[in-house]
């Protein structure tokens, strides 16, 4: 495989990296909420006053991701890896 051809599979695998982290948060998020219904909210999280005030700020966190980084990174990825090819 050539130095070129490696440069072009950047993009695509960019890309897959940032969905697939979509769904890995989404899914850590249900987790933790699951969880913190059941049997509280674990130690080692940080929390922010109360629990629903925490998990509205980590599923906000979560949104964040997922409609502000990954299009603004999907962005940049194309202008960065696809544009003067």
């Amino acid at each position: 495989m050539s130095v070129r051809d490696s440069r072009r599979l950047r993009y695509p695998l960019a890309l897959v990296v940032l969905v697939v982290g979509i769904f890995a948060l989404q899914g850590a998020l249900d987790i933790v909420v699951q969880r913190t219904v059941e049997s509280g909210l674990p130690a080692w999280l940080p929390t922010f006053g109360s629990v629903g005030q925490t998990v509205l700020t980590y599923t906000m966190l979560g949104s964040a991701y997922t409609y502000l980084l990954v299009p603004a990174a999907a962005f940049w990825l194309g202008v960065r890896y696809a544009g003067g090819e």
